[in-house]
């Protein structure tokens, strides 16, 4: 058995992971906490979470923004059972240079609540839902202002770009393209440390995991069939292949009947993202009666054509319906 340990961001409470484990169609999870009530430093976060490592199972820690620090330095001085480390919208020092001589400063000054009207057009970006904010109030409101000050002055004072380059298990950085917090050059660092790291983006802002946690899921796993010792029959399996009854009634079509899948199929897309299997079943709710025994994951394969040939724009991984999306390009 894996499992996939999740490290939170900021609000350290670890509730705002809901949207992406629910995505994660059961894949087994650990989500770590932090003290919502004391002020603690990058190595007391480490140590916290190192208390709470599964130690009789293999797992890949996921360190959301504020906790890319510290699974970075978990993954330098590993534990026995850690398969591989995944970066979400973080960094390996502090994001923004420019106010790391306030670092001192924050941490010495009356801490304050930042409301939220302040803080959601960097973390949302027009994307919210309304269960979304209310979820991010409840968890900031359970964290005292003295713990998320220390934890803003560690964000300034940080820089474990050594610890970066002595980390040996495959890694992989997940990164927001919409991002009004944490800069596209925190990943772009990494990178240019740590060539090996893989680097994907999805269209969202700061909050990626909660605003696309579908798009997230299939990044995130196919890394981890790609690149860590997670066997694949312990995370969900690619979509088809044709068994051979399936292939014998698409071996049946004609070109004139894939260009009228294609056609519905296009005609189910949009110019804002759509899930693959909402489209595919779409589809096939229309061609039922005209093509009854074309199974989901032939059209899922003529959805992949339709990428391949630019007229459908893709994220995440097309050999997933359920975790990835397409949409129609832009005029």
């Amino acid at each position: 058995m894996t499992r996939l340990v999740l490290l939170p961001g900021l609000d350290g409470t670890g509730e705002l992971f809901a949207p992406f484990i629910e995505a994660l169609g059961g894949f087994p999870t650990l989500v770590v906490s932090y003290p919502p009530d004391r002020a603690m430093t990058y190595a007391e976060h480490e140590s916290h979470a190192r208390d709470q490592l599964p130690t009789d199972e293999d797992f890949v820690l996921l360190a959301e923004s504020f906790s890319g620090p510290v699974g970075i330095s978990i993954a330098a001085s590993p534990p026995p059972r850690l398969s591989g480390i995944i970066l979400c919208g973080t960094f390996a020092s502090n994001p923004i240079p420019v106010f790391g001589p306030f670092a001192r400063l924050v941490g010495a000054v009356p801490a304050l609540r930042v409301p939220s009207a302040l803080s959601a057009p960097w973390l949302y970006a027009g994307r919210g839902t309304p269960e979304l904010r209310r979820a991010h109030e409840q968890a900031m409101s359970r964290v005292s202002p003295s713990a998320i000050q220390a934890r803003v002055a560690a964000i300034l004072a940080v820089d474990y770009r050594e610890k970066l380059r002595r980390i040996e298990v495959p890694m992989f950085y997940l990164r927001a393209r919409e991002d009004r917090l944490i800069p596209a050059s925190a990943g772009r660092a990494i990178q240019e440390l740590r060539p090996d790291c893989e680097l994907t983006e999805i269209d969202a802002p700061h909050f990626l995991l909660q605003t696309e946690p579908e798009a997230s899921v299939a990044a995130v796993m196919s890394f981890i069939h790609r690149r860590t010792s997670v066997p694949s029959s312990v995370a969900e399996r690619p979509d088809g292949p044709l068994n051979a009854e399936q292939s014998m009634h698409v071996s049946r079509l004609r070109q004139e009947d894939l260009w009228e899948m294609d056609r519905v199929l296009l005609a189910q897309a949009a110019h804002s993202w759509r899930k693959v299997a909402r489209i595919v079943g779409m589809t096939i709710g229309e061609l039922s009666e005209r093509f009854p025994n074309i199974p989901d994951v032939y059209y899922a394969m003529r959805v992949r054509h339709l990428v391949e040939v630019g007229k459908l724009e893709s994220q995440g991984n097309l050999l997933y319906m359920r975790y990835s999306e397409v949409r129609l390009p832009a005029k």
